[in-house]
């Protein structure tokens, strides 16, 4: 004998988005264009208002660090302790350089312009 089987239950509706009472944001660089985007904070993707693109937000606790690209000198966004960032507009590989000197200041031809290996500062 055959027994009709019940349909499964709809999956209950996403719980909706809303903000911290406190208005609190953060700020991340689209997948797309690599333009700034603030966004508040819960927040799991932010679409660019741009070019239209959704970036996904790190989870929560995600410490996130800097750099400008040696190639073409975008401003790139990753998670700290990575140790090299690939540009996604040129492609070039940047060393994460974290607690070091700047590399202005690690510049090998100001080091061998001032012949001083130990102080290296800015030629100007």
């Amino acid at each position: 004998m055959l027994v009709p089987l019940a349909p499964y239950p709809p999956p209950p509706p996403p719980a909706p988005y809303t903000p911290p009472p406190n208005g609190a944001q953060s700020q991340l660089v689209c997948s797309g264009c690599r333009n700034l985007l603030l966004y508040p904070v819960g927040a799991t993707s932010v679409c660019c208002a741009v070019c239209n693109a959704v970036t996904t937000v790190p989870p929560p606790g995600t410490e996130m660090a800097q750099l400008v690209c040696g190639g073409c000198h975008t401003f790139l966004m990753y998670i700290r302790g990575a140790t090299s960032v690939q540009c996604s507009c040129c492609h070039t590989v940047n060393l994460a350089l974290e607690g070091i000197e700047p590399l202005w200041k690690l510049c090998v031809l100001c080091i061998h312009i001032r012949g001083d290996k130990d102080r290296v500062s800015l030629v100007s």
